[in-house]
């Protein structure tokens, strides 16, 4: 094949370089076909990274609170007229507040929110025998996120009702099953597991396991609902985590097993900096601008 002339062929480097340097910014798929490459490149990000995350829509876990929420109300570790404050709450928590509910659960943008709020006293709360020796269960409980930052029970601390309240009926196996998958996942805003329920998500998904479990929920479903959650209630930490696995290992969301994202290397806070964050920092690909940004660990809907 004859050389190109180097007029030529200085036009086709510059525009290797453009392509690339696109590549970096707005990831492979989005260039490829003004490349003339393959749409199908292994490396390239999938192209609705977000919308895989955090459906628009929502996803239905299958797990209903039951009378739970009665429970809680009814020890007082959960008072609804301080829930409902002066701003009002959205109709299906009331119903939650005034009656038991068979109604699956289902996390959206819209729905993760009130959700930390129902589900971390259920956490804190809760009683179990692992909680005897949880890592909050010290002297320095009061000052804890998840206990004092609870102030919508009838006392002015949480701390008072952790371990407290039979609001879920959990067998021997089932509290076992519960304490291994809480002790193997983590969330992105700290480096504790879940059962170092230091902060309102992780109450909030410890109290969720203890449900799910207490419904007929096995080990490998517990790890599939905490995926989910964790995805609402931290979306760019899991969007990002998803376009890493895209990126580098060329796998997609639901082809990466649950527990290995939930564990320290991808979803404690210096695991998921460290290997996700880092890396697409460093590789230069970022999420498209439709990312909406992650909770704050504190009561989300009152002041």
């Amino acid at each position: 094949m004859p050389r190109p002339s180097d007029q030529n062929w200085d036009s086709v480097l510059a525009r290797r370089r453009f392509v690339l340097s696109l590549a970096a910014t707005l990831g492979f798929s989005g260039v490829a076909a003004a490349a003339g490459g393959r749409l199908d490149d292994p490396l390239k990000p999938t192209p609705d990274i977000v919308g895989q995350v955090t459906p628009d829509a929502g996803e239905d876990i299958g797990i209903s609170f039951g009378d739970s929420i009665q429970r809680l109300i009814a020890a007082g570790a959960l008072d609804p007229e301080k829930l409902r404050s002066d701003r009002g709450l959205p109709h299906w928590v009331d119903r939650l507040l005034t009656g038991l509910s068979t109604e699956p659960i289902r996390f959206s943008r819209d729905t993760a929110p009130y959700l930390v709020d129902l589900l971390w006293p259920l956490g804190l709360s809760t009683k179990a025998a692992f909680n005897e020796k949880s890592p909050i269960n010290t002297l320095r409980i009061p000052g804890f996120a998840s206990t004092g930052g609870w102030t919508v029970g009838r006392e002015r601390n949480g701390y008072v009702y952790f371990n407290t309240v039979d609001a879920i009926d959990l067998t021997t196996q089932q509290e076992a099953m519960v304490l291994d998958a809480a002790m193997k996942t983590f969330r992105p805003c700290c480096d504790n597991s879940t059962f170092f329920q230091d902060c309102n998500h992780g109450s909030a998904l410890l109290g969720l396991m203890e449900l799910a479990a207490s419904q007929g929920a096995t080990a490998a479903r517990l790890y599939q609902i905490a995926l989910v959650v964790n995805s609402y209630w931290f979306p760019d930490e899991y969007a990002k985590t998803a376009l890493y696995f895209s990126r580098f290992k060329s796998r997609s969301r639901s082809e990466v097993a649950p527990e290995v994202v939930l564990g320290p290397n991808y979803s404690s806070f210096s695991g998921w900096r460290k290997n996700v964050n880092d890396r697409l920092r460093r590789a230069n690909v970022r999420l498209p601008p439709t990312a909406t940004g992650s909770a704050a660990c504190g009561i989300s809907r009152l002041d």
